[in-house]
């Protein structure tokens, strides 16, 4: 062909809009002429435009002009063995994919061929745990998410399938074995721990020490100013389980703060016959209940504060 076939071809020119009339031919490799009878505009999906498309009523076959096709849109084309993609240039996005069974790779221009046109915010692939791959491992609900609002039109849709990098990549420590001590009767072990509250309540408590029956998970709580209460908070404590339950504590279980690390319990233990466990260092788990209802008491605490329209420095009347 000439250097006139180095734009856009058409044989309809119905296609066209700004029309202008012209006359003019294409010389095409056989040496055969073609005559151009006018010239104007095609759109594509997604705002694709195809500028400068001559009208040549001879023709078999509409022709894009790939280079030119890129520069006025600033856009790339990719071809495979299916068919090809058309991306922005600056972020990749798609815009457009047409399938090709063909020797050519035709652009679908009908209503049954559209669904091969992929409109910028929509994705397709076959299965969910290729999806959650590309888009970084997010959790389940996200996936749900996208598919339930159409952004992944996936084939195999599963929401029960298991990733195993996800606990590997994500969990911020290894899982401890289950613990190998069982309790038979209440105050068999009755485990504490000790919280530090960020904002002063305004009774003046800033802290609270908890206990908590194993058996029964039953628990008290009490707010204090000091840390130096928590061991006369125990000792009364331990008074109320004698009286009100005729039972004596038999092993104690805290981590190694230095509000339990000191020779006041120690002794205590020792007169009454009790036994004073510390969690391992850096092994918070082996404390694991009390650790985790005080995570459940504060979210409490949060939540009824929150619901009522109340300061935080009323947390110890949430408490």
């Amino acid at each position: 062909m000439d250097n006139r076939a180095t734009s856009h071809m058409t044989g309809n020119g119905g296609n066209l809009t700004s029309y202008f009339n012209m006359s003019n031919n294409i010389t095409v490799g056989n040496g055969h002429h073609i005559p151009v009878v006018g010239s104007g505009h095609a759109s594509l999906p997604n705002s694709l435009t195809l500028n400068n498309v001559l009208h040549a009523p001879k023709l078999i076959k509409n022709l894009v002009y790939v280079r030119k096709f890129t520069i006025d849109n600033d856009v790339s084309v990719e071809f495979d063995s299916f068919g090809f993609s058309v991306k922005k240039f600056q972020t990749g996005t798609l815009l457009m994919r047409c399938n090709s069974s063909g020797d050519l790779y035709p652009i679908p221009t009908s209503q049954h061929t559209a669904a091969a046109l992929s409109p910028p915010s929509t994705f397709s692939t076959s299965s969910t745990e290729l999806w959650h791959c590309r888009l970084g491992h997010p959790r389940a609900p996200v996936l749900n998410s996208l598919h339930r609002n159409k952004f992944l039109l996936c084939n195999k849709f599963r929401d029960d399938f298991f990733c195993q990098s996800c606990p590997l990549g994500k969990q911020i420590k290894l899982p401890f074995s289950n613990s190998l001590s069982f309790t038979c009767m209440p105050f068999d072990i009755v485990q504490s721990d000790f919280w530090t509250s960020p904002v002063l309540s305004s009774g003046g408590h800033h802290y609270y020490v908890l206990f908590l029956d194993d058996f029964t998970d039953f628990l008290w709580s009490f707010p204090i100013s000091n840390k130096s209460q928590v061991y006369s908070i125990f000792s009364q404590f331990r008074a109320h389980i004698q009286t009100q339950f005729e039972r004596q504590i038999k092993c104690f279980q805290c981590d190694n703060d230095k509000e339990y690390h000191n020779n006041l319990f120690q002794k205590s233990c020792e007169q009454n016959g009790m036994l004073f466990r510390f969690s391992c260092p850096h092994t918070s788990p082996q404390n694991g209940k009390a650790e985790r209802i005080i995570r459940t008491i504060n979210n409490i605490i949060l939540t009824l504060l929150a619901h009522a329209s109340i300061p935080p420095i009323f947390w110890h009347h949430a408490l």
